[in-house]
């Protein structure tokens, strides 16, 4: 048993008669083969001979010749997250997104509206489904069981039945997927967050942000080094691990997943010997039967790996490594574990083996929901130039899978999920905003969002390319973007104001309400603005009637949207919005009573995500993840191009999932909120 833990065509007609010439012949053949045999039974049958001949006859040439019907029209959506509206508008002034330029002036653009929160996984499920939050039940990254605070990541469920290892879906509602699939139109769905387990649909799909790495996280590096650990910061996101080398040679392990072997649970790993070579200026990797040289400031390609997890039980993973240096100090970069495509441990496409053939096709590729590793950036276990050819290898499999689906794509829908440039603008928007307090003015990385931007309008010209009248394109982003410089700490802010109480009258507390005073507490914080009543009869320790609710509602809404920060004399937060007025459906109850819309520049902290008080109310963020989006909605729209006008004004992307289905002349769902963006039909 593995023990995981969250971690933070053409038509029929004259085309098909020019390509199936020798499907007459056939007919033909046959269709002789079956008068000669008619000509000698003739003698057994009576006048009804011919008509049963003729029907025997029309049914097998019919069947044999009469393509199968499916639907005609295409539909291609491209999703980017993060793609800003402000940065996309500035550069196709400047010229330099040609191709966006060309689908906007051809077609239609506009700014789209998202939900808030204005979280990924929150936009992209309202994407999916066609509804707001109260309806898909997702509200944030990180959620809570009420009746005992408890936190959970909100993308899947990963549970254990009868001995083994099960994993669902969190997200409500039904996808545009499942919809379409029913009604016959094929789908291709490619690495959207919130798809893993992958669902049964007609077609592929390819999980993405929800897949752990082998060992149950959401991606956790490996870092040797003979480095003296004792005087650094060890609170990492990765594992650091102390070597020491013994004439030239050091002998060590590479981790896999924790095992349970009756009440024990224990790490399964790999023997790994690195030779150092000082001769060759590299190092030689063996483990597994592999030998594997590399040199320093470079990285491996993929390498399979096994652990064993049970008698006759393998989790079979690929994982790449990286040489930062020799000496003066050894340092290997090992990434986090990927399921194997060719063999994964638990699905991650369906069907089974999609996974497997794509992998046949165009070679291994990350499989990790979230393979770019910003915390390896973070903690300077990779520097830039690095996690930026990291970044180009991700960027360049997504090509390959892109190109290897439009080639094979005839009809129906096909979706297709970049995450790039939300990753670049996380990590490099501190060569942007001269006010960030790591802001560095280096012409090397200065350029970097953008440069980002513009492979994307390379891979759209491409796109452009294969794209005729009876396909539709859309391009869409899930919001925009903005600067991240300072943390709000938002259970130290309610604390002070006397909303939350810590036991034995402590200054602070630990991530995971460590130390918090339930039956003395009325409000708390969680997530990346959320912020909940402790209720009677919803949260476990509730201490707040129905009748008082609504009003401490509007007296901390009142008090939060005063907050100045007084270091920088600015207003901290746009708007807070009470929970019945952004969210709507059958989860509502399960929703934050109340969240915090922030300005840009503001954001909620680390600590209040994860429910700690940590003693400060403002904090400068000086982590190299320097930009976000978790901000009032209004301040960071989303974009969408069309080679279609749209009809409908202020779109949003709850509007994407009723568009389809109307496309397709579906009805959609009497529950689904969202408009068309036509009017008409545009097929």
């Amino acid at each position: 048993m593995i023990l995981f833990f969250g971690y933070i065509d053409p038509g029929p007609g004259f085309v098909f008669l020019q390509n199936t010439s020798f499907l007459w012949v056939a007919v033909l053949g046959l269709l002789g083969s079956l008068l000669l045999f008619a000509k000698l039974i003739r003698k057994f049958f009576n006048k009804f001979f011919l008509f049963f001949l003729a029907l025997v006859l029309i049914l097998i040439i019919g069947g044999i010749i009469m393509p199968k019907s499916k639907p005609k029209n295409k539909v291609i959506i491209l999703g980017i997250d993060a793609m800003d509206a402000g940065i996309t508008e500035k550069l196709m002034d400047q010229g330099r997104l040609p191709n966006f330029a060309a689908l906007r002036d051809q077609g239609a653009y506009s700014r789209l509206a998202t939900p808030m929160p204005t979280e990924t996984v929150v936009s992209w499920a309202s994407f999916a489904t066609g509804l707001n939050p109260g309806g898909h039940g997702i509200f944030d990254f990180i959620m809570r069981n009420p009746t005992d605070y408890s936190l959970y990541l909100s993308l899947n469920e990963i549970y254990y039945l009868n001995g083994e290892v099960k994993i669902k879906l969190r997200r409500k509602g039904d996808a545009f997927w499942n919809i379409l699939s029913k009604n016959k139109i094929p789908n291709c769905i490619y690495f959207c967050p919130n798809t893993f387990p992958p669902e049964k649909i007609l077609g592929n799909m390819l999980s993405g942000m929800g897949v752990p790495d082998i060992s149950g996280t959401m991606g956790k590096f490996a870092f040797y080094t003979t480095r003296d650990l004792s005087k650094e910061d060890r609170d990492s996101r990765g594992r650091v691990i102390n070597i020491r080398a013994v004439k030239d040679e050091i002998l060590t392990e590479i981790y896999g997943p924790k095992v349970i072997s009756g009440k024990v649970a224990k790490e399964s790993s790999v023997p790994l010997k690195i030779k150092l070579n000082p001769a060759k200026n590299g190092i030689l990797l063996e483990f597994q039967g592999k030998r594997i040289l590399l040199k320093p400031g470079k990285w491996s390609g993929w390498q399979g790996i096994s652990f064993n997890i049970g008698v006759f039980k393998k989790a079979k993973g690929i994982l790449r490594l990286y040489l930062k240096s020799i000496s003066p100090e050894f340092e290997l970069y090992v990434s986090p574990v990927n399921f194997d495509p060719r063999d994964p441990l638990f699905p991650i496409s369906y069907p089974r083996d999609y996974s497997r053939k794509l992998a046949e096709n165009i070679g291994l590729y990350y499989t990790q929901g979230m393979p770019y590793d910003t915390w390896a950036l973070t903690e300077g276990r990779l520097d830039e130039g690095t996690f930026l050819e990291l970044t180009d290898e991700i960027f360049m499999e997504n090509e390959r899978i892109l190109k290897e689906a439009l080639n094979k794509f005839n009809s129906g829908v096909l979706f297709y999920y970049f995450e790039t440039v939300d990753i670049i603008q996380h990590m490099f928007w501190r060569y942007l905003d001269s006010r960030h307090p790591l802001y560095e003015d280096n012409p090397t990385y200065k350029d970097t969002v953008f440069k980002y931007y513009q492979k994307l309008d390379s891979i759209l010209g491409e796109i452009l390319k294969s794209v005729d009248n009876d396909t539709i394109l859309i391009v869409l982003s899930d919001h925009g973007f903005g600067s991240f410089r300072r943390s709000v700490n938002l259970n130290q802010w309610l604390m002070e104001n006397g909303y939350l109480k810590l036991k034995d009258n402590r200054k602070e507390g630990q991530e995971f309400f460590e130390g918090v005073d339930w039956p003395k507490t009325k409000a708390y914080a969680l997530g990346f603005g959320g912020v909940y009543i402790n209720r009677i009869g919803r949260e476990g320790q509730g201490i707040v009637g129905i009748k008082e609710t609504d009003d401490l509602k509007r007296e901390i809404a009142a008090a939060l949207n005063d907050l100045i920060d007084t270091r920088t004399n600015e207003k901290v937060i746009n708007s807070v919005y009470f929970q019945e007025d952004i969210f709507k459906g059958p989860y509502l109850k399960e929703s934050p009573d109340l969240f915090v819309g922030f300005k840009n520049g503001f954001r909620a902290s680390w600590q209040t995500a994860l429910g700690a008080v940590p003693g400060t109310l403002f904090e400068d963020n000086k982590r190299k993840w320097s930009g976000d989006h978790l901000i009032d909605a209004k301040l960071v729209p989303g974009v969408i191009f069309l080679n279609k006008k749209i009809e409908l004004e202020n779109p949003s992307i709850i509007d994407i999932a009723p568009t389809l289905l109307d496309l397709f002349d579906i009805a959609k769902p009497a529950d689904m909120e969202g408009r068309s963006l036509f009017r008409r039909k545009t097929f």
